[in-house]
């Protein structure tokens, strides 16, 4: 999707869009993050045992980080976007690695995450792909429109904490 005639900075800097609003209409959280090095400027360290030092700088032990895909609608159309660590956290309310452990600690909870964003309605700045061969537009910040706006891993405390574990 391109975004010819959007708001943004002229010159080299990408496009942004920033639409009146958006619904989450779906988000996958089978996928939602990878293992990346902060001493590597964050690059995915794809196949690398998590605990163990980066095997690309020897650096510390690489942490979880979001790339969370979601399906989003406008008043015109639906379209992917990922969202990735920084504007990710505020729809998820935790960092990548604590959410990991949850959705492990819990049978059905990164169902019960894709259900709590579907329906949240948020303002996204949105921007065109920056690397050859990404698909999708990504979210380079996140706003939600709900009063009393509760993050995932917060719903998630709840429900489980009131299942009994």
């Amino acid at each position: 999707m391109s975004l010819a005639g959007c708001s943004g900075g002229g010159g080299a800097a990408a496009a942004t869009w920033t639409p009146p609003y958006c619904t989450i209409v779906a988000a996958d959280t089978s996928d939602f993050s990878y293992l990346s090095c902060p001493a590597c400027g964050r690059r995915a360290l794809p196949g690398h045992a998590e605990g163990a030092a980066c095997g690309a700088c020897g650096g510390p032990a690489p942490a979880r980080a979001y790339r969370l895909l979601l399906s989003v609608a406008t008043h015109d159309r639906v379209f992917p976007v990922v969202l990735f660590d920084r504007a990710a956290r505020v729809l998820l309310g935790c960092p990548a690695d604590e959410l990991a452990r949850l959705f492990a600690a819990h049978r059905g909870a990164a169902r019960a995450a894709a259900d709590a964003l579907q329906g949240e309605m948020c303002r996204l700045a949105l921007r065109e792909p920056t690397k050859d061969g990404a698909e999708h537009l990504r979210a380079v910040s996140v706003v939600p429109l709900r009063d009393g706006f509760r993050s995932v891993a917060d719903t998630l405390r709840t429900l489980y904490s009131r299942a009994g574990g």
